[in-house]
């Protein structure tokens, strides 16, 4: 029996196999490999393709987090409000800053930032609001907005967490746009994978973008001349630029097979003692992953064990909620219920573009057979 993996990264890259090698060869035979015109080039394909904004690429989806925290002046002494479902990075950029994360609650039905909860862990020394959107699914960001300036604090930066959204749009807006930061990886795995780590910083404003531009470049405006403190090494090389701007006019079409996958999970496995994550009014997901959660946590187990014996590969995202971790001991959390009865019951099925339909069938049969 052939196992169906979690996501094939290998096939993934198969399919635009003469582009990818095509791009990386024109980087390579440049001469050039640190802020050239691969850089510059991805930088405005995707900001074309984004629709708004000013994109500087970076080292990393957790870079492009941090740069834009340090961009927004958050540092020692000042607190970040964010969600404890989420990926080791994100709060991992928090606290690289010196700043302290602050963990609110996520909603019932899209398990996401709950804008109410935002509110209510407001303070003086609050300096951004980090909205992670997951799964592909978008934090509803005109609530979120409306919170802060009801609470008078419109100097509360916002920056979305893209990492799992990208393609996602809000009222017609794209995920990266709406804040006042978008931070982008391209982890390998992500809707635009490089061959490699990589990310982006999108900026609504041309000031922030600059300062994104002079903190990934050791604070420098140009070579030798260094005009911010905190600078950090966070560059986007030419050769992963060259193969992200290969592959980001496929990202449409990736995302359209993945809400094709998603939408027959949701129609075939309906009536069984599961539950899929609520789209946010007005959101056009692009789902990064499929994500259920079951009825019964106490199943979990026998389910992953079923699925696997059938050449099946699962994932948890995630089993250990970030409040929960050694390293952030020092953050702080407020009632986090819905967070922690979520991490006992989610699990993520296969989803990826490659997925066949023959392949998404068996797991469908495998799950049906369970239970």
């Amino acid at each position: 029996m052939n196992t169906i993996p979690f996501f094939d990264i290998g096939q993934m890259n198969a399919t635009v196999s003469d582009e990818i090698h095509a791009a990386a060869r024109r980087a390579l035979d440049s001469g050039w490999y640190i802020l050239g015109r691969e850089c510059e080039g991805f930088e405005r394909n995707l900001a074309a393709q984004l629709g708004a904004g000013h994109v500087a690429g970076c080292n990393s989806g957790t870079d492009a987090l941090r740069l834009s925290l340090l961009a927004a002046g958050v540092g020692h002494g000042h607190e970040v409000i964010t969600v404890s479902n989420t990926a080791i990075p994100t709060v991992a950029a928090i606290c690289s800053t010196g700043a302290v994360p602050v963990f609110v609650d996520v909603d019932t039905d899209t398990w996401l930032m709950d804008a109410k909860r935002v509110a209510e862990a407001l303070t003086v020394r609050t300096k951004a609001v980090m909205a992670v959107h997951l799964y592909g699914n978008m934090v509803d960001m005109s609530r979120l907005n409306s919170v802060l300036c009801e609470a008078g604090r419109g100097d509360v930066a916002v920056i979305e967490d893209v990492a799992q959204a990208q393609g996602s749009a809000l009222a017609g807006r794209q995920a990266g746009t709406i804040g006042r930061f978008g931070a982008f990886s391209f982890y390998p795995s992500k809707n635009i994978g490089a061959l490699g780590d990589g990310g982006a910083v999108c900026c609504a404003g041309e000031a922030d973008s600059g300062a994104v531009r002079m903190l990934r470049n050791y604070g420098q405006r140009d070579r030798y001349n260094a005009e911010m403190a905190g600078g950090i090494n966070s560059r986007l090389d030419e050769v992963q630029a060259a193969i992200l701007s290969a592959k980001l006019p496929h990202l449409n079409e990736w995302n359209s097979r993945k809400a094709i996958i998603m939408n027959r999970y949701r129609e075939e496995l309906r009536g069984l003692p599961v539950i899929f994550q609520e789209v946010t009014d007005g959101c056009r997901p692009a789902w990064h992953l499929c994500v259920i959660a079951l009825e019964n946590g106490t199943v979990r187990g026998g389910l992953q064990e079923h699925l696997r014996s059938r050449g099946i590969q699962t994932l948890i995202h995630y089993p250990i909620p970030c409040h929960r971790q050694p390293a952030f001991a020092s953050a702080q959390s407020t009632d986090l219920y819905i967070t922690e009865k979520l991490a006992g019951r989610i699990l993520s099925l296969p989803l990826n573009p490659v997925l066949s339909d023959a392949e998404q069938s068996r797991v469908i049969a495998s799950i049906r057979d369970f239970f």
